[in-house]
């Protein structure tokens, strides 16, 4: 479901002086047993994202970012949308700077955050969201990261090294 959420990070808005709405679209999963991916929640994708032309899709969660960036593209191009993916950008920190919408899809939730450290992408997410009111979508471990904490992930992280990034 999407939600226009204006709570979040009040203390970081009084501070600021900002009263900026929230539009995320927060997604558990990206499949249901027995559909496609997004089908169980293409609709409100369409509704959540209206007119906007341009999703940039963070496809750091799975290993295969061609084929990820491959199926979320023949999704969100179904429902009218173009979908640029980060892992394409010569510059991802540019792709977030100029997105007209943020989508991080689902995989493992601890490579993805490794990634957008290593990639220095969470300062500006979190501006172009928090400040700017771009709308973001996150499915899995892309909700998993718009929260404050990952600490309630199912993903354990592998004991010996982390999951490699880029």
């Amino acid at each position: 479901m999407g939600f226009e959420i204006s709570h979040l990070s009040k203390v970081g808005d009084d501070r600021k002086g900002l009263r900026t709405t929230r539009r995320l679209l927060l997604v558990s999963n990206s499949t249901l047993h027995g559909g496609g991916y997004l089908d169980h929640c293409q609709a409100h994708i369409s509704t959540f994202f209206g007119r906007l032309k341009r999703v940039l899709f963070v496809p750091y969660a799975l290993h295969d970012r061609d084929g990820y960036a491959c199926l979320a593209r023949t999704k969100f191009n179904s429902l009218g949308y173009e979908l640029d993916s980060i892992h394409d950008a010569e510059d991802p920190r540019e792709a977030v700077r100029t997105a007209e919408a943020i989508f991080i899809g689902g995989g493992n939730t601890f490579r993805l955050l490794k990634c957008l450290y290593d990639n220095q992408l969470l300062a500006d997410i979190r501006r172009r969201v928090l400040e700017d009111g771009i709308p973001y979508m996150g499915s899995s471990a892309g909700t998993n990261v718009s929260t404050i904490s990952i600490s309630t992930t199912t993903h354990p992280p592998h004991p010996l090294s982390p999951p490699p990034c880029c």
